[in-house]
């Protein structure tokens, strides 16, 4: 399966147990409280994200899902694990806007009506997911593909491991 995030700003990205995501912070939130709330938020296995760029460039990320094992002999610019659970059968790919939306509005969802294509349907558990990403977007280079920007890997695990307490990449601490 192919996701292509093409609207909003794509700067930022998460992975989102939609059911399960609290998103009202504060309407209006600071950015300490927004990174706090995502890093809580991990930490309860409901949210992955990560920082695509260091320069906030939007890019229409071409990102692949996978299924299985995540050893790889290829090349990579970087690499992050971590843990999300699924409720639902199903998790959504969500951009920046997506999330300070309905960060700041509590009659906001997510996945918003942009985000809500980039469902990726899986059997409920605890997943690890083990993010590619390709495509250095703020020196214009790829390492390793240039098939795609970047690549989801999702394995059913039997328990959750604890994320990181921070966004993936993140340059605003």
């Amino acid at each position: 399966m192919n996701i292509c995030l093409k609207f909003g700003d794509t700067s930022i990205i998460g992975l989102v147990n939609a059911q399960e995501y609290k998103s009202f912070v504060n309407s209006d939130w600071k950015l300490n409280e927004l990174l706090n709330h995502f890093s809580e938020q991990m930490t309860n296995g409901n949210l992955l994200v990560y920082q695509m760029t260091n320069e906030g460039i939007e890019h229409s990320w071409n990102i692949l899902i996978e299924n299985g094992s995540d050893i790889t002999d290829e090349e990579f610019y970087r690499k992050a694990e971590g843990y999300i659970k699924v409720t639902s059968n199903r998790l959504y790919i969500v951009d920046y806007d997506c999330l300070t939306m309905s960060a700041q509005f509590e009659d906001s969802g997510v996945p918003d009506k942009n985000c809500k294509k980039n469902e990726i349907d899986l059997s409920n558990g605890t997943y690890k997911v083990t993010f590619y990403q390709y495509y250095n977007v703020d020196e214009s280079n790829y390492m390793g593909r240039t098939d795609m920007d970047a690549k989801m890997v999702f394995t059913l695990v039997s328990d959750f491991q604890d994320n990181t307490d921070q966004v993936f990449w993140c340059t605003y601490y």
